[in-house]
């Protein structure tokens, strides 16, 4: 069974490899997207960034948000 700090290993050793291999490609876009992944894990690594990452992923959370008279007709007139 793995620790939370075991995972922290390996996710460092990945940030580390990855890196390598984005440095590793030619310029274009295949580099860009390695580079981009390379930055998605590298940020993994900050405390707290999981539940930043699951809050701005889950659609339930980003819908629009509506007050208690959300569902009221503004036919008064």
């Amino acid at each position: 069974m793995s620790t939370i700090q075991d995972i922290r290993s390996q996710l460092s050793a990945l940030v580390t490899e990855a890196h390598k291999v984005a440095c590793s490609l030619d310029i274009g876009k295949e580099r860009t997207e390695a580079f981009e992944l390379y930055e998605a894990l590298r940020r993994l690594q900050r405390q707290g960034s999981a539940s930043e990452m699951l809050s701005a992923t889950n659609p339930l959370l980003a819908a629009p948000y509506y007050d208690e008279d959300w569902d009221d007709d503004d036919d008064d007139d």
